[in-house]
């Protein structure tokens, strides 16, 4: 089985990217926010992978975080949510944001995705809220990165609008404010940030 995948973009498309990893391209599957990430990302990248094995077909699902992707696997795992309906429903909010809809027991969030609907969404929060203990605690602590700081929230947010995950978003800000300086503000902090984006920040999106 497949759990990781580390190389160059080679192609980007609709559904799928290519990535390339000595000279051997996967096609991963994936949700349209981690392909606009994948877009971006000019050197070595990490995806993390759901493997999917079937009489016909091999297939992978990349994250760009361990989190996202067991939030992914503990979605497939509910009857009748299968790989292309759970990226659909991470493809609808942050995977911090789903974590913390299902937590609270709130569907709407979840009954908003086309082909789940209500009776779908109440199935999924009620299978799903004694499973996420560990996601919701590190769901919680992402939410807390940026209270102390401002200026942190906006910058991260700029960020997130270019197409970065929310989670590297935040790391990248973070790691900006601490090379800028308290004094920086708002736009010296997302240049930092942009700056920062390097293949270490790509490839550790899950610290």
């Amino acid at each position: 089985m497949i759990a990781r995948l580390r190389g160059r973009v080679e192609a980007v498309e609709a559904e799928w990217a290519v990535v390339d990893v000595g000279g051997v391209g996967y096609r991963v599957h994936a949700h349209p926010r981690t392909l606009a990430w994948l877009r971006t990302v000019e050197t070595c990248v990490t995806v993390h992978i759901h493997t999917q094995v079937r009489d016909d077909a091999i297939s992978l699902f990349g994250f760009p975080s361990r989190e996202e992707l067991e939030c992914f696997r503990l979605l497939i795992g509910v009857e009748r949510v299968g790989p292309r309906a759970a990226l659909a429903i991470l493809s609808r909010a942050e995977w911090e944001t789903l974590v913390r809809t299902i937590a609270q027991g709130d569907p709407a969030v979840l009954a908003s995705v086309p082909g789940i609907g209500p009776k779908t969404a109440a199935r999924l929060i009620l299978e799903l809220r004694g499973k996420l203990d560990q996601l919701t605690g590190a769901a919680a602590a992402s939410g807390e990165v940026a209270a102390p700081d401002p200026a942190a929230a906006p910058a991260a947010a700029a960020l997130v609008g270019l197409g970065y995950p929310s989670a590297i978003a935040r790391r990248a800000v973070r790691r900006a404010r601490e090379a800028a300086g308290p004094q920086a503000g708002l736009e010296a902090i997302v240049t930092e940030a942009l700056r920062g984006l390097d293949p270490g920040i790509a490839e550790a999106p899950d610290e």
